[in-house]
C-alpha cells in the first residue's frame, strides 16, 4: 500500500514539475492587482521573499516559525501541515501536500518555490561556518536621454546612471553576512550603504543580527517593518521578528544590533537598539518640519538635507504561545536629536511635536484547526492615542477562506514604525472593516472579493473634513484547458478627495495561453472610468524560453489613451530578477519592454538585460521640474549581473 501511495504522489509530481511554476510566475501571480503607491513596500517585501526562495525548508523539519515567514501561510495550515507529518510520517514528495486539508491548489504551488520533502537525517550535526555560499548582484540603469536637471546649471550634482551592488555570504542553518552600495540616477557618490551580519539556530539564540535590520512584531501596530498588507490577500498572521536588511532601501530599516531569545519552549524574548541619521527639511530654527522618505540627494538643496538629524530606538518584545495560543507584548522609545514641529496646517496638527516619543502595545491570538483570531491594541506617547486592529479568518473546508478585519487608528495615535492594514500610509486616523472571501466553487475556478469601508474622522491633506470611503473588488481566475486561463476583475473605490467624492471604476480583463512549455501569451484590457474621465490600456505579453533554464525572453507593447492624469492606468511590466515594475500612464502613447536572460546549466551565472520605452503621441515633452525629458520619447537600458558561488 505504501509502494502504491509512493507511485501515485510520484505522478502528481511529475504533473506538477510539467506546470513549470517558477520565481517570475510567482511574483506576477502574488502581485498582479498591485498599484505604483504599494510598489514601495512590496520591492522590499519580494526581496525578502527571494531570500526564502534561495534557501528552501525541508517542509519535515521546518518549524512553525520557519513556516509562518511565508505570508500566503496560514497558522490554521501550518497547523495542518504539522499535523499530517505527525500522523503519517515524513513527506515523501510535495506531492503529499493534496492530502493536507486546507491546503489548496494555488497554496501548493507557490509552497514549490520555498519547501522541498526530503527525509530527515539523523545525528547529522551542522556546522556553524560549514557549507557557505556567495551570492553577488550588481545593476546598472543607462538612460536613453536627458533630463532638464542634467543640462542646466543648479541642477543634479551626477551623471544619470543608476548603479547598485549586493553581496552575500553565509549558510542556510546558522550564519550570513551581507553588504549593499547603492548610487541613484543624478546623484554624486553612492550615499546609500549597509550591511550587517547574522547568527540563528545556535543554541538558545533564535536570532541576533548587527548591522541594519528590519523589525515586526504581532499585527504591526507598534512594529510593522517586516511584512507587507494588501487587501486583495487574506490577512493570515502575525509579523515576522527581526530579520537582515537585504534591500537597498534607504528609510525603512533600523541599524544597530537585535537578538530574539528562546526561554524554554513557550517563550521568546526579544531586544533591540538602533542609530542612524534621518534625511529632514529644517525650519528656520533648526527643528524639522518633515521626515523625507525619497532618498535622494541629486541637488544642492538635497544634499543639505541629507542625515541632518539623528535617532535612538530602543524596544522590545516578549511573546507566549502554547497550543495555539500566543500573547505579546512590543514596546520602544525613540529619541531625535532635534525637535520635530511639522507646521500648523489642519491635516499636519496630528503629526508627532517633541523629541522624544513612544508606543507599546500587546498582542494575542489563538488558532484551531480551520479558525483564527487574532489582534493588537496599543497606545502611543505622542498624543495618548490608541489603537487596535483584530481580525478573524474561517477555512469552511478546503476551498474557502472567509476572513474579516475591523480597525481603529485614533487621530492621536502615532507610530514612527507601524505598517498595519489602512487605507492611509499610515496606521493613524482611520476606522474600518473589511471583510474578505477566497473560494474555489469549481474546479479550476478561483474567486476572490472583498468589501472594505472606512472613515477618517480628522481631515486629511486637500479636505476641510471628515471623510469616509468604500472599496469593492471581485475577481474570478478560470482555467478553461490545461493551456488557456481567463481572469476578469471589477474594483470600486469612492474615496473624497479635495472635499469631493471621487467614485473609480476598473475594470480588468485578461487572457493567458500557454501553447508548450516554451510559450506563455498574455493579453490585457484595462479601463479607468472617475468623473466622467475614462482610460483604455491594451498590452500583449510574450514570454519564450529558448533552452530553460539557458536563456528566456520577455516582452510587452502597449497602447494607453486615457482623457487626462485622473483616470491614468497602472500597468505591471516585465522586469529582472528579484524585482518587480510597475508604472502609470496617461495622455495617449505606447510603450514597449523586453527583457532577456541568460543562466548558466550549474545556475551559478546569471546575465539580464532589459530595454524600456515610451512614446507620446499628445505631448513634445513629459515630466515636469528638474525631471522634465524635452522630447515625446523615453528609453532606458538595465543590466544586472548575479553570480553565486
Amino acid at each position: 500500500m505504501r509502494l502504491l501511495l509512493f507511485l501515485f504522489f510520484m505522478l502528481l509530481a511529475s504533473s506538477l514539475a510539467a506546470q513549470k511554476y517558477d520565481w517570475d510566475d510567482f511574483v506576477e501571480e502574488y502581485t498582479s492587482d498591485v498599484e505604483r503607491a504599494e510598489e514601495e513596500d512590496l520591492q522590499l517585501h519580494l526581496q525578502e521573499l527571494k531570500e526564502l526562495s534561495e534557501h528552501p525548508l525541508n517542509i519535515n523539519t521546518a518549524s512553525v516559525e520557519n513556516l509562518l515567514q511565508l505570508p500566503f501561510l496560514s497558522e490554521a495550515q501550518v497547523e495542518q501541515i504539522h499535523a499530517y507529518i505527525y500522523l503519517h510520517g515524513q513527506m515523501q514528495t510535495l506531492a503529499e501536500l493534496r492530502l493536507v486539508p486546507l491546503i489548496d491548489e494555488v497554496t501548493r504551488r507557490r509552497l514549490s518555490l520555498f519547501v522541498y520533502a526530503e527525509p530527515e537525517q539523523q545525528n547529522v550535526k551542522d556546522k556553524l561556518l560549514g557549507h557557505l555560499r556567495s551570492d553577488f548582484s550588481t545593476r546598472l540603469d543607462v538612460p536613453l536621454y536627458y533630463r532638464l536637471g542634467q543640462q542646466q546649471s543648479g541642477g543634479y550634482r551626477g551623471d544619470p546612471l543608476y548603479h547598485r551592488i549586493r553581496y552575500q555570504i553565509g549558510n542556510s542553518k546558522h550564519f550570513q553576512v551581507g553588504f549593499r552600495l547603492e548610487k541613484d540616477a543624478g546623484e554624486r557618490f553612492y550615499d546609500s550603504y549597509g550591511a550587517y551580519a547574522m547568527l540563528h539556530d545556535v543554541g538558545i539564540l533564535t536570532r541576533a543580527i548587527v548591522g541594519d535590520y528590519r523589525i515586526g512584531f504581532g499585527e504591526g501596530l507598534v512594529m510593522g517593518g517586516s511584512t507587507w498588507n494588501s487587501k486583495s490577500t487574506p490577512p493570515l498572521k502575525t509579523q515576522g521578528g527581526i530579520r537582515p536588511m537585504t534591500s537597498n532601501d534607504e528609510v525603512n530599516f533600523l541599524r544597530g544590533a537585535a537578538v530574539t531569545l528562546s526561554l524554554g519552549k513557550h517563550v521568546r524574548l526579544s531586544a533591540f537598539g538602533s542609530y542612524r541619521k534621518r534625511d529632514a527639511t529644517l525650519t528656520n530654527l533648526g527643528e524639522v518640519q518633515t521626515l523625507l522618505t525619497n532618498g535622494y540627494h541629486r541637488t544642492s538643496t538635497e544634499w543639505e538635507r541629507r542625515r541632518n538629524v539623528g535617532s535612538t530606538v530602543l524596544g522590545g518584545n516578549v511573546e507566549w504561545y502554547n497550543k495555539g495560543f500566543h500573547l505579546g507584548a512590543t514596546g520602544y522609545w525613540q529619541k531625535f536629536n532635534r525637535v520635530l514641529n511639522p507646521g500648523t496646517q489642519t491635516y499636519r496638527a496630528i503629526y508627532p511635536k517633541g523629541d522624544a516619543f513612544g508606543a507599546m502595545g500587546i498582542n494575542y491570538g489563538y488558532t484551531r484547526y480551520r479558525f483564527s483570531i487574532a489582534g493588537e491594541t496599543a497606545y502611543s506617547t505622542v498624543g495618548g492615542g490608541m489603537a487596535t486592529i483584530n481580525r478573524a479568518s474561517w477555512n469552511i473546508g478546503r476551498n474557502y477562506v472567509l476572513s474579516a478585519i475591523q480597525r481603529f487608528y485614533a487621530y492621536q495615535y502615532y507610530s514612527f514604525y507601524s505598517s498595519a492594514l489602512s487605507e492611509n500610509s499610515n496606521a493613524q486616523n482611520e476606522s474600518g472593516v473589511l471583510v474578505h472571501l477566497q473560494a474555489e466553487p469549481l474546479t479550476g475556478l478561483q474567486l476572490t472579493t472583498y468589501v472594505d469601508f472606512f472613515h477618517n474622522p480628522w481631515p486629511r491633506y486637500r479636505m476641510t473634513h471628515s471623510s469616509t470611503g468604500q472599496e469593492f473588488m471581485l475577481q474570478g481566475i478560470y482555467a478553461i484547458s490545461r493551456q488557456h486561463s481567463l481572469l476578469a476583475r471589477y474594483q470600486l473605490k469612492r474615496k473624497e478627495n479635495g472635499d469631493l467624492m471621487e467614485p473609480h471604476h476598473r475594470i480588468k480583463l485578461q487572457w493567458t495561453c500557454e501553447p508548450s512549455n516554451r510559450w506563455r501569451l498574455q493579453t490585457t484590457g484595462s479601463f479607468h472610468h472617475v468623473l466622467g474621465s475614462k482610460g483604455l490600456m491594451f498590452t500583449q505579453n510574450v514570454h519564450y524560453v529558448l533552452a530553460k533554464p539557458s536563456l528566456s525572453l520577455n516582452g510587452q507593447l502597449g497602447w494607453f489613451h486615457t482623457d487626462d492624469y485622473l483616470s491614468r492606468i497602472y500597468v505591471q511590466q516585465p522586469a529582472l530578477y528579484s524585482s518587480i515594475s510597475s508604472a502609470s500612464y496617461y495622455g495617449h502613447g505606447m510603450l514597449g519592454v523586453f527583457t532577456c536572460r541568460w543562466q548558466s546549466n550549474n545556475g551559478r551565472w546569471m546575465l539580464e538585460a532589459r530595454y524600456g520605452m515610451v512614446r507620446y503621441f499628445d505631448r513634445d515633452e513629459q515630466g515636469s521640474g528638474l525631471q522634465a525629458i524635452m522630447s515625446p520619447w523615453k528609453n532606458d537600458l538595465s543590466f544586472q549581473l548575479r553570480i553565486k558561488i
